[in-house]
């Protein structure tokens, strides 16, 4: 199954993934309505990351109470079944779920094939 990995030592915080994740999914360039995003900070003169997107490690649709998260290619929330309990925000080892208007909100990978990867001008995104 693909990921996305991120290769740190070429990425250059620019946010363009965050940006083109959010104008993808929400219609508006809004980063905080990002899918994926990778924060960078310096810290004792140091640039560090903390990035912020779907491993596919599948512990939300383990967490789910309800099955509303399913995981084969990519992963779906299922709207009808979704109740919006946050026990997947929760677990999500990569702070990457949020609850909006009683739904789970997840990276989905573009179903397969990722904005971010396509737009990340140092290639620092990857998905294999």
């Amino acid at each position: 199954m693909k990921r996305l990995k991120l290769t740190k030592q070429l990425c250059i915080g620019c946010g363009l993934c965050a940006q083109l994740c959010s104008s993808n999914k929400e219609g508006m360039i809004w980063p905080a309505r990002a899918r994926v995003f990778i924060e960078t900070s310096y810290e004792q003169g140091a640039l560090v990351y903390h990035d912020h997107y779907c491993t596919l490690c599948g512990i939300c649709v383990k967490s789910c109470p309800e099955g509303a998260i399913t995981l084969d290619e990519y992963l779906q929330v299922d709207a009808k079944k979704c109740i919006g309990c946050g026990v997947c925000v929760e677990k999500c080892p990569k702070d990457v779920i949020r609850i909006r208007e009683n739904l789970a909100i997840m990276c989905d990978t573009c179903e397969g094939d990722p904005v971010c990867v396509k737009v990340c001008p140092q290639h620092a995104l990857r998905f294999e």
